[in-house]
This record gives structure tokens, C-alpha cells and sequence, in this order.
């Protein structure tokens, strides 16, 4: 479903290692958010989130578990505008009592509300299958009533979509009304207007995040006894956690926020007040409609995830609360502590183009030809998002020969996809460090930036390296790689003799985002005299622009 469980979990440096160990990688991860139907994978900014070339069902679960079983329970949580959940006129905090006649057991409950993706896939397979449209039947309770009642999702459904080019208002919502003044009162409104419908703190609201690289922002409002109330939320490893209560009057009523690293409450006054106001700050003048596919979005130009102080924190003691020496932190190699630190310019050519990674894949085909970990075969397919989903994917060769029919079946029952970008590589913040950029080389036509790895126990970040081209005229990566600098020993006999990660883009339209050619990740390990390794590697050659199918057929008619 739309945001699962949780969004993509963090995945740091281990996750080199954990290839050697697999026999296979599931490459294809939970979809998190969608677009219009039968669309081609995009990315949506907003959220940071990958979308499925077809619109989802729009509703995430949040599961019960408890002793005696009849406290067990799956819930609907959230509701996202324009979608079949939406249409179909689910609710917020009703309670799933059967699925297409099966009763909602513990297994289900497991299922859905811990791997929601496996009912959608489901879905998705019907419809490649060649099936005009597939329907799911949900037998739901609202809370304190007295009887069920019956709705079906239709996919594709029919009119506006989630993530269509074009924001549309959600079908259905009756325009919200905010009687209370203040400079609060337009983005409360809007908000309710446009936002997804979810329930939260027992009370069903209105609520839209934005995910940027490091950070994370939630507004929810909500309206009772003629009040509107908003609550305010950000995650952020630079400012820590934080949480406010406020109204349309701007006025905090209550809030709390604890430090990076710290699990006490942050007890100044002024400073809390302090992180009050940049919330609200942030919302008011740094959030607006920029690719006019959402109502909300961080405005261009907006460097929150690149802290222009950072490069002074590179330093081998963390001070403590109380001004005292506290641990030691992650020690970074001698070459990186030599390097200058970006420029106020040079960091925003660096997140121009972080955020540029996955834009425009629908605009390309492509041939994609791909070795996956353990795998026996070398495939090489045809990718086309203007033609309809059927065609979209075909399968040319595996090891360089035509397919023979039953592996054609089995492929074609597996309904393969490119990913956007990068494919299902874990997104960049959670390698490296993107609070310190340094500058390895400013060349001609490029700056080479080099940013710290993340680190832990086994991991050190000083063993690492990782490098980024960004071109200064396309504003976009030319390249980067993440990369062991010496062997390692991890423990005992067990020594790391490789690990990395390396991707090179190409800008085909100046005016488009720079496509993915080839990706390259994997590692090897020596256990005693015996070597293991494992890798993965994917080219795309013979890019050619196209028109996604939907857009084509909207002109044709």
C-alpha cells in the first residue's frame, strides 16, 4: 500500500556484506507510493519515495496484536486522496473485518499489516496478466457501530489519480472552513483541503509529510467542538525530535523536543520556542507548489539537508549537554580531514543533485541489460513506458540467446520491472553522511565531492570512501562511488577484501534528469584461504525520449 509499515528501513555500510551471504537479492522492495494508473515508475519528490508504474490501492493498515486473540485487529490508518481506497469511501479508523469473504485472522493481520505489498502485488500480477481492471472487497466496521458495511476497490479506477502530473483536489471532500484568524489559517485549510485523511491520537485529521534527505516534517490538523488544532513534527538528525501543538493563531500551546543523541527533554524555554518558530517558519515560507504535482513541497533552493556549519563539527570529541567531555565519535580517515569544505554554492550544486536522482525516468525507454547476485542468468530487456503495461517490459535475451518459453513464462509471471534511478539501491543518506561535504577536486566542468560513510561497529568510517561527480552545467551526478579504502578484518579469520558501490549517469536532455547506465555493487570476503564474493551489475544503452502510454493517449483523444 501507500507507505507501508514503515518507509524503507535506514541501510548502511553492512549492507555491502550482506550480498556475500545471499543467494539471491530481492531486488524489488515494497512500493511505497503510486501514480496515475498504468503510469511507468517515477519518483515523487515530495515524499522521497518510489511510485509503481500502476496506482495503488491508497490506504495503509496499522495492526493489533494482543492476548486474548479478540483483541487482535487490523485497522485502516490512512487514506490518500484520489486513490480506489479513497473512491471507494473508506475511512479512517474503521475496523477490516474480511477480505475478498475471508475473515481478517492473526496470519492477515501479520500480512497486511506488516508486508501490505503482497495484496497489491497480487493485484499488479492480475492486471499484467492482461485483466482489463482486478477489485479487492473489504468488509469494514467504523468504530461504535452497530454493523459492517461493504466497499470494493477498483483498479485502475477511473478520473484523477495520486501522483498524476497535475494535482487534482481529492474527489468527494467538501471544502474545509477555518473560522479562527491567524497566519496558520490558509495552510490549515489547505491541509485539510488536500492533505490524506488519517487518523492519529485517537481523532481523524488531515495530514501531509515531507521527506528530504536527512529530514522529516509531518503537519496534521484536525477540527472538534469548533477548534482547529495542528500539530507540528519533525525528525532530523541535526536538531533532533520535536513535536508542537498549536493553532491557526501561530500560538505554541504545547510541545517538546529532545536533542540529537540525548533521551532528556530539551528544558530551555527559549530554545524550544526557538525550534517553534523554525517550524512554523517552514511551513509558512519554504513549503509551496512547485512541480504542481503536489500541494505541498520543500521549495527550490532549499539547503535544510546540508547544514552550512557542519563541516566544523568534524571533530574527535563530542561535548556533552554540560559542556563536558563525552564519547569519542567515529574517527574519519586523515585525507578526508584534509579536504575543504564546500562552499555555500558548491553545497547546493551538491543537493541539486541529489535531488535530481530517479526524476524523468518515464520520459526514457531503454535496453537494460542486468546480472543479479547468485544468479545463473544474464537478462536483457526492452523497457517502454509509452506503450500499455503488457508491452511495456519484454525480455530479449538471457545469456545473450533468445529466451525459451519456459523461461519466458516463468519471467513473465514474475512481472520484472526496472526500477527508477537507481534501481532498489538504498537511498544515499543512509551510506554516507550528508551533513559533510567536502570538495576532492574542483575540476572544469565538474566538482568532485567526497562525504564520509556512515559508520558503526564493524564498520568504521575511516576504512571507506565515497566520491561524487557533479557536472556544474547539468547540475546533475556524473558519477560516484562508494568503496573499501584497505582490506578489513572483521572478526577472527573472517577478513573484507572488497565492498562497493559504483553508479555513472548520463544527462540525454539538459532539461530532464540524468538517467542511470550502469550500476555496479558487491564485496568479497576471505575466510582463511577461502574466497567468497557476490555482485550485482546493470547497464541501460540505447535511450530513445517517448511519451508515457497515459499521456498518449490523452493527446490522442
Amino acid at each position: 500500500m501507500l507507505f507501508s509499515s514503515s518507509l524503507r528501513q535506514a541501510v548502511s555500510a553492512p549492507f555491502l556484506v550482506v550480498l556475500l551471504a545471499m543467494t539471491s537479492v530481492p531486488w524489488a522492495g515494497a512500493q511505497d507510493a503510486g501514480g496515475s494508473p498504468l503510469e511507468d515508475v517515477t519518483t515523487l519528490p515530495p515524499f522521497s519515495v518510489k511510485g509503481d508504474r500502476m496506482e495503488e490501492l491508497g490506504m495503509r493498515f496499522s495492526a493489533t496484536i494482543g492476548i486474548p486473540s479478540s483483541n487482535n485487529s487490523l485497522t485502516v490508518s490512512e487514506v490518500f486522496p484520489n486513490t480506489p481506497a479513497a473512491k471507494a469511501g473508506l475511512r479512517p479508523g474503521e475496523r477490516v473485518e474480511k477480505i475478498d469473504g475471508k475473515s481478517v485472522g492473526f496470519a492477515m493481520i501479520i500480512s497486511l499489516g506488516f508486508k501490505p505489498e503482497k495484496l497489491q502485488q497480487r493485484l499488479w500480477n492480475d492486471l499484467n496478466r492482461g485483466k482489463k481492471s482486478v477489485s479487492l472487497t473489504m468488509q469494514v466496521r467504523a468504530p461504535k457501530a452497530t454493523e459492517s458495511r461493504i466497499v470494493t476497490l477498483v483498479l485502475p479506477s477511473p478520473g484523477a489519480h495520486w501522483g498524476s502530473d497535475k494535482w487534482s483536489a481529492p474527489e468527494g471532500r467538501v471544502p474545509a472552513t477555518v473560522r479562527e484568524p491567524g497566519p496558520l489559517a490558509a495552510l490549515a485549510r489547505e491541509v485539510m483541503d488536500n492533505g490524506i485523511w488519517s487518523g492519529r491520537y485517537n481523532r481523524v485529521g488531515y495530514e501531509w509529510r515531507i521527506v528530504q534527505p536527512t529530514d522529516g516534517r509531518r503537519i496534521w490538523v484536525t477540527q472538534a467542538d469548533g477548534r482547529t488544532e495542528i500539530k507540528l513534527e519533525h525528525r532530523s538528525p541535526e536538531t533532533g525530535q520535536s513535536e508542537f501543538v498549536t493553532s491557526p493563531s501561530g500560538a505554541m500551546e504545547s510541545g517538546w523536543c529532545y536533542p540529537p543523541h540525548q533521551k532528556k527533554k530539551l528544558e530551555d524555554a527559549d530554545a524550544l520556542r526557538a525550534q517553534f518558530e523554525h517550524e512554523i517558519d517552514f511551513w509558512l515560507h519554504h513549503v509551496g507548489r512547485v512541480t504542481g504535482r503536489w500541494p505541498f513541497e520543500a521549495l527550490s533552493g532549499d539547503t535544510a539537508v546540508i547544514s552550512s556549519t557542519a563541516s566544523t563539527l568534524r571533530s574527535t570529541i563530542t561535548p556533552t549537554a554540560k559542556g563536558g567531555a563525552g564519547k569519542a565519535a567515529a574517527p574519519l580517515a586523515e585525507s578526508f580531514l584534509k579536504l575543504p569544505a564546500a562552499t555555500a554554492e558548491q553545497r547546493q550544486l551538491f543537493v541539486d543533485a541529489l535531488g535530481r536522482i530517479g526524476l524523468d525516468h518515464e520520459a526514457w525507454a531503454f535496453t537494460e541489460t542486468a546480472r543479479f547476485p547468485g544468479g545463473e542468468h544474464v537478462t536483457t530487456i526492452r523497457y517502454d513506458p509509452s506503450q500499455p503495461p503488457e508491452r511495456r517490459t519484454v525480455l530479449l535475451k538471457v545469456d545473450g540467446k533468445d529466451p525459451k518459453p519456459a523461461f519466458l513464462q516463468q519471467w513473465r509471471s514474475e512481472a520484472h520491472e526496472p526500477q527508477p534511478g537507481l534501481g532498489d539501491l538504498p537511498p544515499l543518506a543512509s551510506v554516507v553522511e550528508l551533513d559533510d561535504v567536502c570538495v576532492y577536486a574542483d575540476e572544469t566542468a565538474a566538482v568532485v565531492f567526497e562525504l564520509p560513510v556512515k559508520a558503526n561497529a564493524d564498520f568504521p568510517a575511516d576504512k571507506f570512501q565515497a566520491r561524487f561527480r557533479v557536472n556544474k552545467t547539468h547540475r546533475g551526478f556524473e558519477d560516484f562511488a562508494v568503496k573499501l579504502r584497505d582490506p578489513l578484518r572483521m572478526a577472527g579469520v573472517v577478513k573484507l577484501t572488497d565492498a562497493g558501490i559504483e553508479a555513472r549517469f548520463q544527462t540525454f536532455d539538459p532539461a530532464l534528469g540524468p538517467q542511470a547506465v550502469s550500476l555496479k555493487m558487491g564485496g568479497g570476503i576471505r575466510v582463511l584461504l577461502v574466497s567468497v564474493s557476490r555482485s550485482f551489475e546493470l547497464t541501460r544503452t540505447d535511450f530513445k525520449r517517448v511519451k508515457p502510454f497515459d499521456e498518449t493517449v490523452v493527446q490522442g483523444n
